[in-house]
C-alpha cells in the first residue's frame, strides 16, 4: 500500500473511531477524497486495507460501508480475547517490570477519575492504555497485535457498555484485582481474571445495550435505533 493509502486508512480509521462516520454509514469515495486531499484511488485502496482489519465492508455495485457486526461477531471477538487474555495475564506476571505496573496502577486511578466524572470517554481511552500496557508487559508482541487488531472492532460498540449501569467502577475494581495478582507474581490467578474481566465486559456490554434499547436485533445485525442502515439488507437487494 502506498504511502498516501496508509495517510488516508489512518484518518478514516479516526473518522470511524470518534464516531463521524457511524456504524452503517457509507463512505463515499469522491467527498472524502476532496475533504482529506487525496486521490480517489488513495481512498479505495485504503478503504480495502480497513476491510482486513474489520472497520470497513465492500458491498458490491454499491460501495464501502462502516462495518456493523452482528451479535454473534461480537460475542465470537470477545470470546477470542478473552482467551487471549488468560494467557496475557499469566506471561505479564512472570514478566512484568516495576514501570508497567506503577503506570498502570496511574492508570487505575485516572480511571477512578473519569468514573466518579461520569466521563465515559475519558475513561474508554484510559482504558485502552491500561490494556496496551498491560499486554506490552507480557512481552508478547504478536499477542499485543492480535488484541490490538480485535479490540478495533469493538471500540465503537464498547463505549456504550461501559457507559452504563456502573460499568466504569466495576471495570475499574476488576483492573486493580488484576493487578494484585500480577504484583503477587501468580500467573495463574492473573491469567484467571484478566479473562474474566473480558467476559464480564462482554455482559456488562449486552446487558447495558439491552437495557437501554439503544441496540435491537434485526436480520442477526447489531444495529443503533434510528441510526443505522441494514448494510446486510443492502447486501440482497
Amino acid at each position: 500500500m502506498s504511502t498516501q493509502s496508509e495517510l488516508a486508512a489512518q484518518k478514516i480509521e479516526e473518522l470511524i473511531m470518534n464516531g463521524e462516520f457511524p456504524l452503517g454509514a457509507r463512505i463515499n469515495e469522491s467527498a472524502l477524497a476532496s475533504r482529506l486531499g487525496f486521490g480517489r484511488a488513495s481512498i479505495r485502496e485504503a478503504c480495502h486495507a480497513l476491510v482486513r482489519v474489520g472497520l470497513v465492508e465492500i458491498v458490491p455495485n454499491q460501495g464501502a460501508f462502516v462495518k456493523s457486526l452482528t451479535l454473534l461477531e461480537i460475542n465470537q471477538i470477545f470470546d477470542i480475547r478473552a482467551c487471549l487474555g488468560r494467557l496475557a495475564g499469566h506471561q505479564a506476571a512472570m514478566s512484568i517490570e516495576a514501570v508497567a505496573i506503577d503506570r498502570l496502577r496511574t492508570l487505575i486511578r485516572d480511571m477512578d477519575e473519569a468514573a466518579g466524572a461520569r466521563d465515559s470517554e475519558r475513561y474508554v481511552e484510559l482504558n485502552l492504555d491500561f490494556h496496551d500496557t498491560l499486554y506490552t508487559a507480557a512481552n508478547n508482541p504478536r499477542l499485543a497485535e492480535l488484541d490490538r487488531s480485535l479490540g478495533k472492532e469493538l471500540r465503537i460498540y464498547r463505549r456504550h457498555g461501559l457507559a452504563f449501569g456502573g460499568g466504569l467502577a466495576v471495570s475499574n475494581q476488576e483492573h486493580r484485582e488484576i493487578i494484585a495478582s500480577i504484583e503477587q507474581g501468580n500467573c495463574e490467578m492473573a491469567g484467571v481474571q484478566l479473562e474474566r474481566h473480558i467476559r464480564s465486559g462482554k455482559e456488562r456490554f449486552l446487558n447495558a445495550m439491552s437495557a437501554t434499547g439503544r441496540l435491537v436485533l434485526h436480520s442477526e445485525a447489531l444495529l443503533s435505533i434510528g441510526s443505522l442502515p441494514d448494510v446486510k439488507a443492502k447486501k440482497k437487494a
